[in-house]
């Protein structure tokens, strides 16, 4: 029990040196005012490439990316879920079943749709889209061996990028974009990666109001 305790506490001291990240937000001006304009809002499925291993054939490969793509998306919506549910946010969401539905029904993504075309089809006054991608620049196997030869800590084995971004269907335009980036040394885990990169990304939409930037025009925006 106390060798396996010590290993629990090593591996979390582990995974807090392991894991770097960076974000960049861009957004129009009166954003705030923008988005609690918004009744309803739907996540659409968001665009997936992972590391082709070598063993994948082009059908799994495209299945896992599509696994990813659904399961990127559920989770950005459990996370808007949660500020939903905390007052934060106070447009209705769609469920991804219930997107997924629609846009199934429409052939989509084989049908090519603006993202006008898919704020009428789902009803929305605005859309959450982007795109993920998860690669391994050195397995974790090379990277000990390179570790135990040049005493580098540094070596990166897991990358994980989102790039999500807001459209107003009234404006007709993009008001708010953020990427995030994380970089994982050894012992870090790509599925942990991806739930910290979806949450930090969910915590900068200006839907947030409790979030410093967005407090503040919320507050004037309402007279408090």
């Amino acid at each position: 029990m106390k060798t396996k305790y010590l290993l629990q506490i090593l591996t979390t001291i582990l995974l807090l040196h392991a894991l770097s990240a960076c974000v960049a937000v861009q957004e129009i001006g009166n954003v705030v005012e923008v988005s609690q304009q918004h009744e309803r809002i739907a996540v659409v499925p968001i665009q997936a490439a992972l590391e082709r291993k070598l063993w994948m054939s082009t059908d799994k490969y495209n299945e896992l990316c599509q696994l990813k793509s659904e399961e990127t998306q559920q989770r950005i919506y459990r996370f808007l879920e949660f500020y939903s549910r905390s007052g934060a946010l106070h447009a209705e969401m769609m469920t991804p079943d219930e997107v997924n539905s629609i846009l199934h029904g429409a052939n989509y993504p084989n049908t090519n749709l603006s993202n006008v075309e898919l704020c009428s089809l789902l009803h929305v006054d605005a859309i959450i889209f982007g795109n993920i991608q998860v690669w391994e620049p050195v397995d974790e196997v090379t990277a000990l061996m390179l570790n135990s030869a040049t005493q580098n800590g540094q070596i990166i084995t897991n990358i994980v990028q989102l790039s999500l971004s807001l459209y107003d269907a009234k404006r007709g335009e993009q008001i708010w974009n953020g990427q995030e980036t994380m970089h994982g040394q050894l012992g870090s885990f790509k599925d942990n990666m991806q739930r910290q990169i979806c949450r930090r990304a969910v915590r900068n939409l200006p839907y947030n109001i409790k979030k410093r930037r967005y407090k503040k025009a919320y507050q004037t925006l309402n007279g408090f």
